[in-house]
């Protein structure tokens, strides 16, 4: 039975799309107008943001922004997804004066004005942090493989013998001793052939990208970036006054030749070749050498986003576009999130040889060096062997999950879905062959403490793709089953 909601027509907001305000700003001033009025009684549930925004012909994220603007500021209560309700007392009613009549008309409260970049990262509703009993969040390795036992000795090691000079501020490009094993690691794992002069280590990889951004590239240019992405990342770039290109991608990842369609003067181009978010695609190695060429014509940068390298379950990987560019254009960055725990916030750049100092002048400056303790600890994980030999042991049981996973979707749930399957990384994504309402299962799905991400909400234009994507790294093998046949229910009952 559907529901029903006790709120006007709104169909009859207007919104100027032509105009010079945002048009979550549009949105939230005239219902914040309706609801000062009375037009919109207190206590009455506001509609569900999908609902809204496909009546309004505007993106979910749009109306997300509004609702958690009306929360912020006093006219609703409750929360996004659970029910946002006007509230009993108005934030006018609070501040009125002594006496004054609760209705009486008042002047509404000037904007407060934020700057342009703010407003631009609000427009990407980033996803919210969630708790489930079966966790297939994409982005978390195994939490409790972890070798505590070594990675405990090791770190009483170094706090036993840490040199003095290692607990100050030490090199803005990050820990001698962790330059050298990441540049050892990236040429034997990867074929990336650097120098530890050519390596920064960075307080986590958003700041990687800041960092990037600040020194590739100047207010207006812009930036290629895959559709749909990795949002949270993408959104930093946007806080020095970039212009973010959106292109759509398909199952082999970024395509050079729409680039001149998009973006012909882009300065920077975004791409992770290897385990694209949240496709999962893997990029052939001539679309790979066809981008740097690209890059090489149109002198851009491009940033190569290799979060996901250390597992593969089939064949031998392709090399990065790090390895194959002779160019000096690309921006390597990659971490530790998967390999080790993303609570180290560790990261890493492999930058041109030339471009080293303006990237170590840039950390200096911008104070994006990382605990230089946690370095050397991590250093010293490295340097004994504890970490190869990690990634050898949950190589394989990641192996067996991903194999595990792909056999209960295609037996739980069926055939309307195109499965990615590349034999990397620690997520599959299943695409929608016909659109659904992919952010409503997602949604319903956490009533069973189920959390399966909705592809939709990492899309930043209004191409939208629809479908789901699985992590198994930090899922038992025991629970994957049953939860693919929760999944397989919810989808069945859309």
């Amino acid at each position: 039975m559907p529901r029903h909601f006790n709120y006007p027509t709104w169909s009859s907001l207007s919104l100027d799309r032509s105009g010079s305000d945002p048009l979550h700003v549009q949105v939230f001033e005239q219902i914040r107008q309706a609801i000062v009025q009375g037009r919109i009684s207190k206590n009455s549930r506001l509609p569900p943001t999908r609902q809204l925004a496909a009546e309004l012909g505007v993106s979910r994220n749009t109306v997300v922004l509004v609702y958690e603007r009306l929360l912020a500021e006093g006219y609703v209560s409750g929360r996004v997804g659970a029910g946002t309700y006007i509230a009993a007392v108005l934030p006018e009613e609070r501040s009125a004066p002594a006496g004054a009549p609760s209705n009486a008309p008042v002047a509404a409260p000037a904007p407060r004005h934020i700057s342009r970049r703010a407003q631009a990262m609000s427009e990407l509703a980033l996803p919210p942090e969630r708790n489930a009993t079966f966790d297939l969040s994409p982005t978390v390795p195994a939490l409790d493989q972890l070798p505590f036992e070594q990675f405990a000795k090791v770190s009483s090691q170094y706090w036993r013998s840490a040199p003095a000079a290692e607990l100050g501020y030490g090199s803005p490009m990050g820990l001698p001793e962790l330059r050298q094993q990441i540049a050892d690691y990236v040429g034997e794992a990867h074929g990336i052939s650097c120098l530890p002069d050519q390596v920064l280590v960075v307080d986590g990889t958003t700041q990687g990208f800041v960092l990037a951004g600040q020194v590739l590239t100047d207010h207006g240019d812009r930036i290629i970036v895959e559709d749909p992405g990795y949002i949270t990342r993408l959104a930093a770039l946007m806080g020095f006054g970039a212009d973010l290109v959106p292109v759509p991608i398909d199952l082999q990842g970024l395509d050079s030749s729409r680039f001149d369609s998009h973006a012909p003067d882009a300065r920077l181009i975004v791409a992770s070749p290897t385990n694209q978010f949240p496709f999962g695609s893997t990029m052939p190695l001539e679309r790979r050498l066809s981008l740097l060429q690209w890059a090489h014509e149109r002198n851009a940068w491009v940033i190569e986003y290799d979060f996901n390298n250390a597992f593969h379950f089939r064949g031998r990987p392709l090399p990065p576009l790090a390895a194959l560019d002779h160019g000096g254009r690309v921006i390597y960055i990659g971490n530790f999130n998967r390999s080790i725990s993303p609570a180290l916030n560790l990261a890493y750049l492999v930058v041109p040889p030339d471009l080293a100092d303006a990237f170590a002048c840039a950390t200096q400056i911008f104070s994006f060096k990382a605990s230089m303790p946690t370095q050397g600890v991590v250093a010293d994980f490295m340097a004994s062997g504890q970490l190869a030999a990690h990634i050898r042991r949950m190589g394989v049981r990641y192996r067996e999950r991903a194999q595990l996973m792909e056999h209960c979707f295609r037996t739980l749930v069926g055939r309307d879905f195109e499965l990615s399957t590349t034999g990397s990384g620690l997520h599959l994504s299943a695409i929608s062959r016909t659109p659904i309402d992919d952010a409503a299962v997602s949604q319903a799905l956490l009533a069973h403490r189920i959390d399966v991400p909705a592809i939709s909400a990492y899309c930043l234009s209004e191409q939208v793709r629809t479908g789901f994507v699985f992590g198994f790294g930090n899922t038992p093998a025991e629970r994957i089953a049953p939860a693919l046949a929760r999944f397989g229910s919810a989808v069945a009952n859309a």
